[in-house]
């Protein structure tokens, strides 16, 4: 099969395609305001601008491979930063022959187009694409001694390439005062205060980040300027790197950190997005005016009351991710002014292979985002791009990674506080590596409400792994989304008898009895929660719930209005407003918090509903008509929307929709 690109009148000559770890809205809005990141400010004011909706469980490899293919971890493979190696006898960081289907660049390279890819995570070894790949290895030849550190194996293809790349390197050696001043402005201070051992040793580290940023940096604008290419991907670590060292001691100061602490490391997040900011400028300089550029993060990061205890052991470097990333996009072919509604990293994909005049695949679940297209018509979709044969630049089923190179990669994600150390026995560390990637298969399932294939996964686990009260939890939350609650409830009992004051536990059973009918037994469940864990994720979304079940619509308002205290960008409690406030009568303000819910997560029908229904009694009903066919898509077996559809045709004179929707309605009663 013949793919043919189409490229639209005006549109992008070619794309880059920029990937910020962990960059976050509300550390940037704040330094936009005060002028401190003049460049995202032009290029967001003159361009288009969202958050971007992470996927569950947060993890940087799964994520990433994510936002390259345009599918979930189940389809694309990768489930973790480690994998049974090639041997089965030990592990490995997870590679790029981890991965089971394409690419883009492998997409790209079928259809005749070059790519360069550079730093990607999990791109190593470097894949033999038409173009350039620098591996997500290739800066960890800064590990080396000295300016003559050999670049690792399979980092850079062509191959050829490796020398001119290497002489690109910033070694750590090489940041210098000048470099560290801005993150840290008593650096000669802190230093002697870390020789001395008052502070933790944490100048060695910012000076390997930064090398490591501009290494990727210099590669980049290098590949740009002297190579010829049609879609260039950059993934930049450092804001990621950055919190895991820094982030505790951002303003405002926490109680659990050190006056001395906070003092010394306070500035070093807000400099790393400056940093950012100016490599930005250069690379939108390099890219040119033909260029379509998508500036994204992978997830957030928690900067404010939401941080969790810095102190050992109270909290693993997953648990400082926000579910909300940015999205920002300027260019040909991007609608000057225009939001990302809803988007999430299952939309990155399929929205590139537009802007290059090719067509998403079926088995890509995420959208076009055409709200922030100047031609929001999406090309004709194919089946997979699995099924169209054609070099590829695929690996060999044959290739292997470098021992010693993936010794190194260990290290450094152990150091980072990803994995833990390996230990003697590798026998262990490979069953704890298998069990940990199968446990996140299992949440990703859930994530994509996939419950069935959830329980299959959690029901192979071993019995340790199956017995920690987080399995069960899962395990329970499964058979409550296949509709099974006996045996939800069946789990959750055990559990209570075994750790009574498990929060999440006594979350859970509260939404049973609420699905039971129980609602004064729910909310003895959650009033239980609130008294110990205020601040637990979701508890006070799921108050709200039983306050709307059983139509107390103010205090439903209320407990809504505190999970917005807690997190502002909390959708599922707009959502609840705008619920509550469409069943008070007050449909303007359920308008509006149901597109505020809306714009943060775009795959909830009820938010659609009640937007739907909002418009109708606002009399907008070619608005309610759009909301809740919408809703139907997300949704068909919800019957009060195919009604509200029903009352919106006929009020538009639509007879012929208008019967159409009252019969889904009466086959979905039927």
């Amino acid at each position: 099969m013949n793919i043919q690109r189409k490229q639209a009148a005006g549109g992008p000559k070619r794309v880059l395609l920029i990937g910020w770890d962990a960059a976050d809205w509300q550390m940037i809005r704040p330094l936009i305001d005060q002028g401190l990141m003049p460049t995202l400010a032009s290029f967001i004011e003159q361009g288009a601008w969202g958050n971007l909706a992470t996927l569950r469980p947060i993890l940087s490899p799964m994520l990433w491979n994510t936002v390259a293919t345009g599918k979930r971890p189940a389809q694309h493979g990768v489930l973790g930063f480690t994998e049974p190696d090639a041997e089965g006898t030990g592990v490995r960081p997870t590679s790029s022959t981890t991965r089971k289907c394409k690419a883009l660049w492998n997409i790209l390279t079928q259809c005749g187009l070059r790519s360069n890819v550079v730093g990607w995570y999990a791109s190593h070894p470097a894949e033999p694409i038409n173009g350039v790949v620098a591996s997500n290895q290739f800066e960890n030849s800064h590990l080396g001694k000295g300016l003559s550190a050999a670049v690792p194996q399979g980092a850079i293809h062509p191959e050829k390439m490796a020398e001119e790349l290497a002489r690109l390197r910033v070694l750590p050696a090489e940041i210098d005062a000048s470099a560290i001043l801005p993150f840290v402005p008593d650096a000669a201070k802190i230093a002697q205060q870390e020789s001395s051992g008052k502070l933790p040793n944490r100048l060695g580290k910012l000076q390997h980040l930064i090398s490591q940023t501009a290494t990727i940096h210099a590669v980049a604008t290098h590949l740009m300027t002297e190579t010829y290419w049609d879609l260039t991907a950059i993934y930049y670590e450092g804001i990621d790197r950055c919190g895991h060292e820094f982030m505790h001691c951002h303003p405002p100061k926490m109680e659990q950190v050190s006056q001395e602490e906070y003092d010394a490391y306070q500035h070093c997040m807000n400099a790393i997005y400056r940093f950012h900011d100016m490599l930005l400028d250069a690379l939108l300089k390099f890219a040119g005016d033909d260029t379509a550029v998508i500036l994204m993060s992978d997830h957030g990061y928690y900067n404010d009351q939401l941080r969790p205890d810095p102190r050992e052991g109270k909290a693993g470097p997953v648990e400082w991710h926000r579910p909300f990333g940015i999205i920002a996009a300027n260019g040909p072919g991007i609608r000057s002014g225009s939001r990302a509604y809803g988007a999430s990293l299952l939309e990155i994909a399929p929205t590139v292979l537009q802007l290059l005049g090719l067509p998403a695949a079926f088995d890509m679940p995420g959208r076009v985002l055409a709200e922030m297209l100047e031609d929001p018509e999406p090309i004709s979709r194919i089946e997979s791009w699995e099924e169209i044969e054609g070099e590829a630049g695929l690996h060999p089923p044959e290739t292997l990674v470098d021992p010693a190179e993936a010794q190194a990669m260990l290290a450094q994600l152990a150091d980072l506080g990803y994995i833990e150390n390996a230990g003697e026995d590798s026998s262990e560390t490979l069953s704890k590596t298998i069990e940990g990637n199968q446990l996140s298969l299992a949440q990703s399932l859930v994530d994509a409400h996939q419950f069935q294939d959830a329980i299959k996964v959690l029901m192979q686990l071993n019995d340790q792994t199956r017995g920690s009260a987080g399995t069960k939890l899962l395990l329970a939350s499964c058979h409550l989304g296949t509709g099974k609650r006996d045996q939800a409830r069946l789990i959750l009992e055990q559990l209570a008898a075994e750790q009574p004051d498990t929060p999440r536990m006594h979350m859970m059973l509260g939404t049973l009895e609420y699905a039971d009918g129980n609602s004064e037994a729910a909310l003895v469940h959650l009033n239980q929660v609130a008294k110990t864990e205020s601040r637990l994720p979701g508890l006070h979304n799921k108050l709200g719930e039983v306050y709307l079940g059983v139509k107390d619509y103010p205090r439903a308002v209320d407990a809504f209005e505190i999970a917005l205290e807690i997190d502002s960008e909390n959708a599922l409690a707009l959502a609840g407003i705008a619920r509550a406030q469409l069943e008070l009568g007050k449909p303007d303000e359920a308008l509006d918090y149901g597109l505020s819910a809306a714009e943060l997560i775009h795959q909830l029908p009820r938010v659609h509903l009640v937007i739907g229904e909002a418009r109708l009694a606002l009399g907008d009903d070619v608005g309610a008509v759009e909301a809740l066919e919408l809703c139907v898509k997300q949704a068909p077996r919800m019957t009060a929307a195919h009604r509200a559809l029903t009352k919106a045709y006929r009020n538009l004179g639509q007879t012929d929709n208008a019967m159409r929707a009252e019969l889904r309605a009466n086959k979905v009663l039927a």
